[in-house]
């Protein structure tokens, strides 16, 4: 490779062919060096001669001016001397040979040699390496985070879904004779509307074609000689005078009450289905409970029967009796023997014709000793009666009910991980109120016969084995 020095010196060098200093130099075969413009123009494919040589191609001493690269074509050669390239212009972020280096266009650049002038290039990459892989790693990080939380989301989703399909599978066998019902009501109602529709469209078509008809025809009577057509002017207005169509009905009044009366039954679909989903839980594997009442508990102005199914309230207070814990001593009620912390459970209480009663579940936790409200907020899930026909669910405030049949009998249903407590009128199988809540403690089945109020209501309320509801 020649020397910086000697490169430089290569601008003052006077191109044999213009006289001019040289510009963009090329050496050739035969050792000249002449500007790269200089260089004859010849067809592609045809040698070139050197300028001064000035001899023919057939001639021995001719010499070839193709230039001769001086290393192997490629990322590392100047595309237009064939050099390997040595330098770098950072002005101009282009790689240099040394004839390129030498060239006007570069002098006043900042040029260096490749090696040197791409070690910061290098070290912004490395620096921007680093930058990328620490944002890497905290992606990851994140990515790692994330996926956990969906993760756990799509446990939930699963575990959402075998509820859902349990929920279903109970409900679809009862569901299906209903909606096989409803669906073929529904088709029946389609095809008599198409056929009122195809009935309708052929009445109106038909007087569609009969105005045309006349339409054509008044054009042509339009179109004859005057003489022509007053001949028989009379009879023409005759004719052609409009007559009133009156349009059939679309729908018959039939068959859109049909609709209606199908429409108001769909609108109380939702609701029919939630009572017949709280009716279905007598059919679905719900224990019935053997339930006895727990004299422990029973307030001091309540007597048990001897099979401990029965209480009723008295005027006098029963001597003797130990002060537990466990005891009611303002609330006038008795407990269960056995409470829940989970499944379903079903008992009946009969309540026969007592003018005042109360039956539901409490929670383990309640206030057995001083003065209470029986409320959900303080642990006490209720329905009630007294002065003989006025009925409520004890929630805060109370909420009426409106009880078309006295019942005899009242069955209870505890779902212990639905968090719900359903009371049933047995007397004529209807639902009367259902709690929502969410359970965490045992809860009691709890019993109130009422403060003696007349005869009628000296009755005791009695534990009954669950009816049959098939």
């Amino acid at each position: 490779m020649p020397s910086t020095r000697s490169l430089r010196g290569l601008q003052h060098v006077v191109c044999p062919a213009c006289s001019r200093p040289l510009k963009d130099a090329v050496t050739i075969a035969c050792g000249h060096s002449v500007c790269l413009p200089c260089l004859p123009r010849t067809p592609m494919g045809a040698q070139l001669l050197c300028p001064l040589c000035q001899e023919e191609e057939e001639k021995q001493t001719q010499a070839a001016v193709t230039p001769v690269p001086l290393g192997a074509l490629g990322e590392t050669c100047c595309q237009e001397h064939g050099e390997k390239i040595y330098f770098f212009c950072e002005t101009d972020a282009e790689l240099l040979c040394v004839f390129c280096r030498e060239s006007p266009a570069h002098q006043a650049h900042t040029v260096g040699f490749l090696d040197e002038a791409i070690q910061p290039y290098r070290d912004r990459l490395r620096s921007r390496l680093e930058a990328l892989r620490t944002e890497r790693d905290k992606i990851e990080d994140r990515k790692c985070e994330e996926d956990q939380k969906l993760r756990e989301l799509l446990t939930q989703i699963e575990s959402k879904k075998q509820q859902v399909e349990a929920t279903f599978e109970r409900l679809k066998q009862e569901l299906g004779d209903q909606r096989h019902l409803l669906m073929t009501r529904l088709e029946g109602l389609e095809q008599q509307i198409w056929k009122e529709r195809d009935e309708y469209i052929t009445k109106v078509s038909q007087e569609v074609h009969r105005l045309g008809a006349q339409v054509e025809e008044l054009e042509e009577k339009c179109q004859q000689p005057a003489s022509e057509l007053l001949q028989d002017v009379r009879l023409n207005q005759s004719r052609f005078e409009t007559k009133t169509f009156v349009s059939p009905e679309a729908i018959s009044s039939d068959l859109a009450k049909k609709i209606r009366n199908l429409h108001r039954k769909i609108l109380g679909l939702p609701k029919m289905m939630r009572t017949f989903s709280e009716n279905l839980t007598h059919h679905l594997e719900t224990d019935s409970a053997d339930v006895t009442l727990d004299p422990e508990t029973a307030h001091p102005n309540l007597v048990l029967s001897e099979d401990r199914k029965s209480v009723k309230f008295v005027e006098t207070r029963l001597r003797d009796l130990p002060d537990t814990p466990q005891r009611f001593t303002f609330y006038p009620c008795v407990l269960a023997t056995e409470g829940f912390t989970s499944g379903r459970h079903y008992w009946e209480v009969e309540v026969g014709d007592k003018t005042h009663w109360a039956v539901g579940v409490c929670r383990d936790s309640v206030s057995r000793k001083g003065e209470l409200t029986p409320l959900p907020e303080t642990g006490y899930w209720r329905i009630r009666l007294w002065n003989g026909d006025k009925y409520a669910a004890t929630t805060t405030p109370f909420t009426p009910l409106h009880i078309k049949v006295k019942p005899k009998r009242v069955g209870i249903f505890l779902d212990y991980e639905a968090g719900t407590l359903s009371f049933y009128n047995v007397t004529d199988r209807s639902h009367i109120f259902t709690f929502t809540d969410t359970f965490t403690e045992k809860l009691w089945p709890l019993f109130y016969p009422g403060i003696r109020a007349g005869r009628k209501n000296a009755a005791p309320l009695t534990i009954r084995p669950p009816t049959d509801w098939e």
